[in-house]
């Protein structure tokens, strides 16, 4: 008797054993591995999640635009398809007198996204500018890019205009005073700044006679 309820306790024990591992292999296999479990994010177009804008620059990329398409589309097409924040400057937009409803128009495909952005943007006099600390994809002038050398171009480019406002406001003046049509104003000379009489043609000097020379 006591043989049997040895043996029952000792089976007993047995299947609690083989329970409880049973249960802490599940619970490691839900787990999974050690670490932290990352979820794959997925991007606005159902995509896989999209790299960084500066590293999206240097990536194939289509840009459907071969109908006319506003500026305001293309940011929020360049917003869905890099799964990042693309803004418009609206003070480059003033500056360069561009109404956020221009239209452009490119329809190109298999080339890296920083060649097709300047040839679209080009069409309005625009640039772009990338933030890589906030992953922000800006599209702006020159005056408000970070290159250096667009800057440069920049100011130029407004002092050249510049020259032409000082060049339309002579024109103007010139056109108020009669001097356009009429004939030209001739500079008065020396010669003739001076009364008559005044200059009088100077003698040549008298001819020497050679001395004869003294006999030995």
């Amino acid at each position: 008797m006591r043989v049997i309820r040895s043996g029952l306790v000792f089976a007993f024990v047995a299947v609690a054993l083989a329970t409880s591992a049973r249960l802490s292999l599940r619970a490691q296999d839900s787990k999974g591995p050690d670490g932290p479990v990352v979820a794959a994010t997925k991007a606005v177009n159902g995509g896989e999640a999209s790299h960084s804008v500066l590293d999206a620059l240097e990536r194939d990329f289509d840009l459907p635009f071969g109908d006319p398409t506003s500026l305001e589309e293309v940011c929020r097409y360049l917003r869905r398809s890099l799964n990042a924040p693309v803004v418009l400057d609206l003070a480059a937009l003033a500056r360069q007198q561009v109404p956020r409803n221009q239209s452009v128009e490119l329809d190109l495909k298999g080339v890296r996204l920083k060649t097709g952005l300047k040839l679209l943007l080009d069409q309005v006099g625009l640039t772009y500018r990338v933030v890589p600390e906030d992953n922000l994809l800006i599209l702006t002038d020159n005056q408000g890019s970070d290159d250096p050398l667009k800057r440069v171009q920049a100011e130029v480019h407004e002092l050249h205009l510049e020259i032409h406002d000082v060049q339309d406001a002579l024109e103007q003046v010139r056109a108020a005073l009669g001097l356009v049509d009429g004939a030209k104003v001739r500079n008065p000379t020396i010669i003739e700044e001076m009364p008559e009489g005044a200059v009088e043609e100077k003698a040549a000097p008298p001819a020497t006679t050679p001395r004869p020379r003294r006999g030995i």
